[in-house]
């Protein structure tokens, strides 16, 4: 998987606007471009950005998960160039992936399901303290999940006055034991540190 370069930006920029403020989804525009017919996990929806960029390759399903409902976010994936995203709301971390989703058009899913059926995992939750990102790490693990996760905000960014921002994000970044890339660095990610943990012999260039 190579992201060292992505001509997605101006693809993303005609999406969100302003490509140069968004360059940061293009890491997960292009990722998505690595699968087809699959399903990818956004977990942490927000305002709706990242869900949107993981829809780029519209032969895939993004259920993006987050805990409440927020207007711009349905806005925003409302719209029918984001018609391959179901918006979901739920808290499936502390639920123990024992949740459903009931969508319109989409066959009810357990979160478990939708989870270890993804070949794709987005998280950026909140607070940042590797406490709900442990409990996912695990769960992955324990199910012998065998796909690739990045990780927002793992605290080694590249962001002026932020390199640190996230101390026990990165404590838990470096517990993890299995083949990680720490592409902080990298124009595309995020300032505050992004990094990708592969669950299985994939490879990341960057």
């Amino acid at each position: 998987m190579n992201i060292t370069y992505s001509s997605i930006v101006e693809n993303l920029g005609n999406k969100f606007g302003n490509p140069s403020t968004y360059c940061y989804y293009a890491i997960l525009a292009q990722m998505s471009t690595y699968i087809n017919d699959s399903i990818i996990v956004d977990l942490g929806t927000l305002y709706g950005e990242s869900a949107a960029a993981l829809s780029y390759n519209q032969s895939n399903k993004v259920y993006t998960y987050d805990v409440e409902h927020r207007e711009e976010a349905s806005a925003r994936l409302g719209k029918i160039e984001f018609q391959n995203v179901n918006y979901i709301i739920g808290n499936c971390i502390e639920d123990n992936w024992s949740g459903m989703a009931m969508l319109e058009g989409v066959p009810p899913k357990s979160d478990k399901e939708i989870f270890l059926s993804s070949e794709l995992i987005f998280m950026d939750v909140d607070p940042h303290d590797g406490i709900q990102e442990d409990k996912v790490l695990n769960f992955l693990i324990s199910n012998g999940w065998k796909g690739l996760m990045v990780c927002d905000d793992i605290g080694s960014g590249r962001e002026p006055g932020k390199q640190n921002a996230h101390p026990l994000m990165r404590d838990w970044w470096n517990t993890i034991d299995l083949p990680k890339y720490d592409i902080s660095k990298n124009y595309y990610a995020a300032g505050t540190g992004t990094g990708i943990i592969c669950f299985d012999n994939q490879e990341v260039i960057f």
